[in-house]
Order: C-alpha cells, then sequence, then structure tokens
C-alpha cells in the first residue's frame, strides 16, 4: 500500500475509535483499505483484522446481514493458511461479532443462521476458556451436556452466554437453550447480578415452554416441570432489589412475558381459572411497572436531567441488556402480533397457544 493509503487506513481507525466518531465515514474508509489489501495481496491476518472491524462498524451501523458477511469472511481468512499469524483474540471476537450480528436478527433470523450462531458461541467460549477443550468437548451423546471447558468459558461472560441460548431457542433447541440459561443464571448469581440471574432462570422456564406440545410423551410430567421453574423465577423476581432502576424495570418486564406465555400453557391444557391467575397478575404489574415509568420520567423531564445511559450493545438488539422496557410494558402488547413478533423470541406454538388464550380467555 502507499503512504496515502496507509494514511486512509489511520482515518478510517481515528473515525471509528478516536474522540470525534463518525461510522458513517469508518464504514467508507475501511472499504476502501479493504479494496487495496486485497488487490495488493496483503496477508491473509491482516485483511481478515480489517474485515473484522468493518463488521463491528456495521454492527453500530445497525446493519447486522453486513456484518455477518464481514465476520463470516474475517472468520474463513482466520482458519485458512495464513491465519496462525494473526493476533489470538481476532479469531474469538470474529466468532463473537457473527454471532451477536445474527443474535440482534431476534426471530427474523433463519433456523440455519440461529444454528451457525450458536456454533460460533459454542467455540467462542471454548477459545477463551482457560481450560483445555480437547478431551471432553462432545460429551458423547449428549447435545445438552457441556465440557468443563465451555462451562469455564461460559461463567467468564454470562452476557453472551444469555445470548447462546436466546439464538439456541431461534434454532429450535428449546432443552439446549434452556440448560445454557440455567448456566448464564448460575454464572450472574456468581458474580452477585441477581436481577439478570433471574432474567436467564425465566428465559430458561420460556425456552422449555415453546418447546411443549400436547403431543409430546408424558405432556402433564414436563407442564408441571415448567411450571415449577416458571412460578419459582417470577417469586424469586418479586423479592429482587437493587440500585438500577431501569434493569429491574425490564426484570419486571420480563416477568409479564413469563406469566404471558404460562397463561398461554395453562389454558391449552384446560386449566384456564389459573390461566387468567397468571395473566391477571402480569398485567397488574405490568400497569404499575408502566405508571411507575411514566412518574419518574416525568420528573427527570421537569428537572431536566438527561436521560439514564444505556450499556454498551443495549441499543445493538442481542444484549439482555436490550429487552423491552418499562416503557413498552403494557397487557395489550401480547395481543399485536408485530411486537410479539420482532421483540419477543417465541416460536410458532407458543405465539399460538397464547393468541389463542388472548382470543377465548378474556
Amino acid at each position: 500500500p502507499s503512504p496515502d493509503e496507509i494514511q486512509t487506513l489511520q482515518k478510517a481507525f481515528a473515525a471509528f475509535y478516536g474522540a470525534e466518531r463518525d461510522t458513517k465515514l469508518a464504514n467508507d474508509l475501511f472499504t476502501q483499505t479493504i479494496d487495496v489489501w486485497e488487490r495488493t495481496m496483503q496477508s491473509a491476518d491482516e485483511t481478515a483484522g480489517l474485515y473484522r472491524v468493518r463488521g463491528d462498524v456495521n454492527m453500530e451501523l445497525f446493519q447486522p446481514m453486513k456484518a455477518e458477511s464481514d465476520y463470516g469472511t474475517a472468520i474463513q481468512l482466520l482458519q485458512g493458511p495464513d491465519g496462525s499469524k494473526a493476533d489470538p483474540e481476532e479469531l474469538p471476537a470474529s466468532l463473537i461479532g457473527r454471532a451477536r450480528a445474527i443474535r440482534s436478527l431476534g426471530s427474523s433470523a433463519t433456523k440455519r443462521q440461529a444454528l451457525q450462531a450458536s456454533t460460533d458461541y459454542e467455540t467462542y467460549f471454548s477459545l477463551t476458556s482457560r481450560l483445555d477443550d480437547n478431551d471432553d468437548l462432545s460429551k458423547k451423546g449428549d447435545a445438552n451436556t457441556f465440557s468443563a471447558a465451555i462451562v469455564d468459558g461460559v461463567s467468564r461472560n454470562p452476557y453472551a452466554t444469555w445470548e447462546w441460548g436466546m439464538v439456541s431457542r431461534v434454532a429450535e433447541q428449546f432443552d439446549r437453550a434452556s440448560e445454557i440459561h440455567r448456566l448464564a443464571s448460575n454464572s450472574f448469581r456468581d458474580i452477585g447480578d441477581i436481577p439478570r440471574s433471574v432474567i436467564s432462570d425465566l428465559d430458561r422456564g420460556i425456552d422449555l415452554a415453546a418447546g411443549l406440545e400436547s403431543s409430546n410423551k408424558d405432556f402433564a410430567k414436563k407442564l408441571a416441570t415448567v411450571q415449577k421453574i416458571l412460578e419459582d423465577s417470577i417469586e424469586s423476581d418479586v423479592n429482587v432489589q437493587g440500585r438500577d432502576i431501569e434493569l429491574l424495570q425490564r426484570l419486571v418486564g420480563k416477568e409479564g412475558e413469563a406469566r404471558t406465555a404460562l397463561a398461554g400453557l395453562l389454558w391449552s391444557s384446560n386449566q384456564k381459572a389459573a390461566a387468567e391467575a397468571q395473566y391477571g397478575t402480569a398485567c397488574s404489574r405490568l400497569d404499575e411497572l408502566n405508571a411507575d415509568y411514566q412518574a419518574r420520567e416525568s420528573d427527570r423531564i421537569k428537572r431536566g436531567a438527561p436521560p439514564p445511559l444505556k450499556p454498551r450493545g443495549a441499543s445493538l438488539g442481542f444484549s439482555i441488556d436490550d429487552l423491552p422496557g418499562a416503557d413498552e410494558a403494557s397487557c395489550s402488547r401480547f395481543k399485536n402480533d408485530k411486537y410479539v413478533d420482532e421483540k419477543l423470541v417465541w416460536n410458532a406454538g407458543l405465539r399460538e397457544k397464547v393468541r389463542k388464550f388472548l382470543s377465548l380467555g378474556r
């Protein structure tokens, strides 16, 4: 590359990582640089790094499909002949980048994409583990049991573990998703993050609810298990306290989702009074949540205070911190097909059960 082309690369990094960020400019400059690096046949490890960073840029630009493509190219290059020359952090970063790009698609991701993301998350945890994963990676025949190395990797990043559970649900691997969310819950609890631990536990129950069909063998027994998991998680939610008001609001929102999913299940199994009770409590809790939010927001505006800062990734669609909040808390939302399809990661079976309950039960 010429001195001018090197300067273009430096400007690209400055535009993306500098104090005065210009993400669109960074995208243009990285595209120009990648063209130069490929035309001049620079080493694959360097080109992979450029694709990986442009993937990060595309995520910031809310272009997950383009990001998925960039991360995929980076992974292909890193797994090629010159990939061993790259920084050891590049492959894990590219894998979790692609996984998060797919995760941000929510339920609109195809099953193939979701399976790819699930594999990417698992490989990421293997690569970032402090243990050697060669001895017990497969656990021979049990797809829902993970090696000690994977569990160690999971314990170091419960945020990504929760995301892994969500894409596994989209991939219709419901038992696997439930086990992953159990691991996420334990890992959050180990670091004292009780609200996110309970959110993960609630999602564990929703995973199992999504996979439960009346045609399943031992349906009644499995329904009782799902009901107990959800009710235990809901009970623990009620007692959660903390200083992060927005996080607690998202937790109550997730509780409302779990109660509504449970109501749909109970109604489908002819437990109509129990279904009505769960949904009634969900509506009361969500109404209280929204009223509290409106009061806090009104007070904030009167004081001229800025809105609370969102955690990194909270607006990109993949994070546990991007769950529907108090501003969206309402029972009527569950009757809105667009909201359910875009915001909630429910499969067709669970959506239909809840839809029938909401149309016939109330």
